[in-house]
């Protein structure tokens, strides 16, 4: 019998509910997401007193005991002969203190299978599985067991007369399956294997046979000639063998051939990019792109060690400051104050003087103190030399 799921009401809130407030039983149903039979049962095991519909005097308790305990019939099918609800069946059973049933004891016998005593005939004289059998009377396979069971008729793995040098022919030579050699033996696959076990007969891997359709052979002569000799790559390999670059990978490991790495691999075959320049256009959305990504956090940026070494001294003087901000869709400050709208930058000594560098630089300085900003950049070896006063100089320019 499956079990019910169990509804958490106590005592109290249950009596408040339907006593003080008055609430019908399908209003708590509801509060408490279960069905009405649930709030009338937990009703009857605290003894709380059911209210009683004085208008229905047509539904007797002699009515009541034939049609539920003498005739079987439901508490739905009684609701539709007196025409009201499940819950005023329900009221009145409570009242009268009739017993009622549960689901398993009130579906006993409904689903019940007409099975004859033919299967005595198809499980012996047939040989028939008890899954087909099953499949024929369109129930479960227990159910035919326990009715074989009451014909006093042992079950389990049945005696199947198939010799060593058979079963070698069929599973080794003909390469079939258990499945197939159990139909041909009127058995289960499970029988089969037993037996293979039982005559010391090597068994198979899962999907061998499977994987035998579609192995690729691929000599290792000839990988070698392509991959090492002529130095093919492996994008291209593949196309000759039609396969992925995956089975190729594998397949040159298990010949234990050196992989190359990337610039070994691109030795001397020039650069797709080689003599190709992006666009002004093209770096545009680049550098707006590369913005969005640090201001979203999906670009992983190390920090510099010169970044390290000014937030360690902001920290140290308890300098409120944001890290990575974009402003003005033109530049990410590497550290921002919001109270003072201070921008402020740690350069690297090398990149940082190149001249390109140098005019993007001036070109943002100039963006952000248009927009109000005050931009305060450090170069590397005046952070390395002093933090301290790279702080200091933030603190005078912001008045601390």
């Amino acid at each position: 019998m499956a079990r019910s799921r169990i509804i958490k009401i106590s005592k109290d809130k249950l009596r408040h509910l339907y006593l003080v407030k008055k609430l019908a039983s399908i209003e708590i149903a509801r509060e408490f997401k279960c069905s009405e039979r649930t709030i009338y049962r937990r009703l009857y095991e605290y003894k709380i007193p059911i209210r009683h519909d004085r208008k229905r005097n047509d539904i007797t308790e002699e009515k009541l005991r034939d049609l539920y305990l003498d005739k079987r019939m439901s508490i739905g099918k009684i609701a539709e002969i007196f025409k009201c609800s499940t819950g005023t069946i329900w009221v009145k059973l409570c009242q009268y203190g009739i017993g009622v049933r549960t689901k398993s004891e009130a579906n006993k016998g409904n689903y019940k299978i007409e099975i004859p005593e033919e299967i005595k005939s198809l499980y012996l004289n047939d040989k028939l599985s008890i899954s087909k059998i099953a499949k024929r009377f369109n129930c479960c396979h227990k159910t035919i067991s326990q009715r074989l069971h009451g014909y006093n008729i042992a079950t389990g793995i049945r005696k199947i007369e198939i010799s060593k040098k058979e079963l070698e022919g069929l599973y080794i030579r003909n390469r079939m399956t258990i499945y197939q050699i159990g139909e041909k033996f009127s058995c289960d696959g499970v029988t089969i294997l037993d037996r293979l076990r039982q005559y010391h007969i090597p068994i198979r891997k899962r999907g061998e046979l499977a994987m035998k359709k579609y192995r690729i052979e691929i000599p290792e002569e000839i990988i070698r000639d392509l991959y090492i000799k002529k130095k093919i790559p492996i994008s291209q390999i593949k196309k000759i063998f039609n396969c992925s670059a995956t089975t190729l990978h594998k397949r040159i490991g298990r010949y234990d051939i050196p992989i190359r790495n990337i610039s070994e691999a691109l030795k001397g075959n020039p650069s797709p990019m080689k003599g190709k320049h992006h666009t002004k256009e093209t770096r545009k959305k680049l550098s707006m792109l590369t913005v969005r990504q640090l201001a979203s956090g999906t670009m992983k940026k190390k920090d510099t060690s010169i970044e390290i070494e000014l937030e360690e001294e902001l920290k140290r003087n308890n300098i409120y400051y944001q890290k990575q901000i974009p402003l003005c869709n033109v530049t990410v400050a590497d550290f921002y104050l919001p109270k003072y709208k201070i921008a402020i930058y740690a350069d690297g000594d090398y990149w940082h003087n190149l001249p390109v560098v140098k005019n993007r630089d001036a070109k943002q300085k100039r963006t952000l103190e248009g927009n109000g900003y005050h931009v305060l950049r450090f170069w590397g070896h005046e952070i390395h030399k002093s933090a301290g006063e790279c702080v200091n100089r933030i603190k005078e320019y912001s008045k601390f």
